[in-house]
């Protein structure tokens, strides 16, 4: 493993998109905790934060076509440039706003250049290392960098909230600040989107082998079996079948998050930025962890772990209403996580030749993307329906909520997963 890492870490081309993203991804999640939370203490809604998350359906749903057709025609680092530095520009929107309606339409069209980055990162990742060994290892350096500073992000971002801080005290002295509390958070995502496209342009190898010929006729009908794509390939159908599933029930815990610190487990905006923080520091495990199974186990057996793992700990934090107990049990679901999405990731990387991979990834994160979102919308739903109540067991009684409904419901999707017949197509 270390001769691989200093291998790839010498790969100049590869290390300037690693170092871009890295910056990126930190401004990205302080952002992230930023919109959730501001969300909720302008609506006291689950539905309203479950809500800032489905408007991401919609670019996803019907932007996978689009996305594919420009991933392996275009050139890749130029797509990827472009999209940071139109992201950067956006969110510098989000510092000003004060309507929810507006706040929701600029994540709408964040989402759509989201996806169609991240299918262009993975399409033209493998064209960037030197050799099919360094793609576990390429893929779990992106995956470390996107959700590995999460607990820095998560760190900086409880820190902002605490309103007695130096920091907060002394911005709080400007109107601007004052009127908009959550800017900063917003202003420093935008200037690393625009050092992430920097270090990009630098790049030297080209990120896609050859420029596909542009006859109309051709793209049409690519543009339309990309959408077939992933139920004529057997392996896509396997991989389009636990993901919609999984991501299902995963999209449970991204919509109560903050939800279930506030009105569960009776916390603050601190504590909810300390327990993303856990959920990062468990990814980061995850990862290390990857690097020593996938040398002695199959990938469908890691895969299957991976969801048995998460559906069951998503299960126990529905259980706890202790702090310390959902602190342990976020580092568990996020190491589990981590080695859920990287093994699928390798999986489409190492089966699928160039011309196809953008495809194949178009639909791996549509489908990933559009059933966490239907997910969150239903977990939302139901954890604002139902509310909270007590159950009589005669000698207590036991306070139920809707959330922790949501979550445990969520938890049996994800396990679920893992007793589908995945062997035969993902050992393949």
């Amino acid at each position: 493993m270390g001769a691989d890492l200093r291998s790839l870490w010498a790969n100049a081309d590869f290390r300037r998109l690693w170092v871009g993203q890295s910056i990126s991804s930190i401004g990205d999640w302080l952002a992230t905790f930023a919109l959730m939370a501001l969300v909720w203490n302008r609506s006291h809604s689950a539905g309203a934060v479950a809500g800032l998350l489905v408007l991401r359906i919609i670019p996803t749903a019907f932007s996978g076509a689009m996305i594919s057709w420009i991933g392996d025609r275009w050139n890749r680092k130029h797509i990827l440039v472009f999209c940071d530095i139109l992201r950067g520009a956006l969110i510098l929107c989000a510092a000003v706003l004060n309507s929810l309606i507006y706040l929701y339409i600029l994540i709408f069209c964040i989402e759509f250049i989201a996806v169609t980055y991240i299918s262009t990162r993975d399409a033209g990742l493998p064209n960037l290392v030197e050799s099919e060994g360094q793609l576990t290892l390429a893929n779990s350096m992106n995956m470390g960098s996107a959700y590995g500073s999460i607990p820095l992000s998560a760190g900086i971002f409880a820190l902002l909230m605490i309103r007695t801080s130096p920091i907060m005290g002394a911005l709080e002295e400007n109107v601007f600040f004052r009127n908009h509390p959550y800017s900063l958070p917003f202003i420093a995502d935008a200037l690393t989107f625009f050092f992430s496209a920097l270090m990009i342009s630098r790049i030297k190898k080209p990120l896609i082998l050859k420029l596909a010929k542009r006859k109309s006729g051709e793209e049409k009908a690519n543009i339309g079996s990309t959408l077939l794509f992933a139920f004529r390939d057997p392996t896509m159908r396997a991989l389009t079948a636990a993901l919609a599933t999984g991501t299902l029930g995963g999209g449970g815990l991204f919509a109560t998050g903050v939800v279930y610190v506030h009105e569960v487990l009776s916390g603050n905006d601190t504590q909810f930025g300390f327990l993303m923080a856990l959920f990062g520091l468990g990814m980061l495990s995850g990862l290390v962890g990857l690097q020593f199974f996938s040398r002695t186990r199959a990938k469908w057996v890691i895969f299957k772990f991976g969801l048995l793992c998460a559906g069951g700990t998503l299960i126990w934090m529905s259980l706890v209403t202790v702090m310390f107990m959902a602190y342990l049990a976020a580092v568990v679901f996020g190491a589990s996580f981590s080695i859920i999405f990287i093994t699928g990731i390798t999986i489409v990387q190492e089966i699928f030749e160039d011309e196809n991979r953008g495809k194949a990834f178009a639909i791996f994160h549509a489908i990933s993307r559009i059933f966490l979102m239907l997910g969150a919308a239903l977990a939302g739903a139901l954890a604002g329906t139902v509310g909270d109540f007590y159950l009589n067991l005669g000698l207590f009684r036991l306070h139920i909520w809707g959330v922790t409904i949501a979550m445990f419901a969520s938890g049996v999707l994800i396990a679920s997963v893992s007793f589908l017949p995945l062997r035969r197509r993902l050992d393949r």
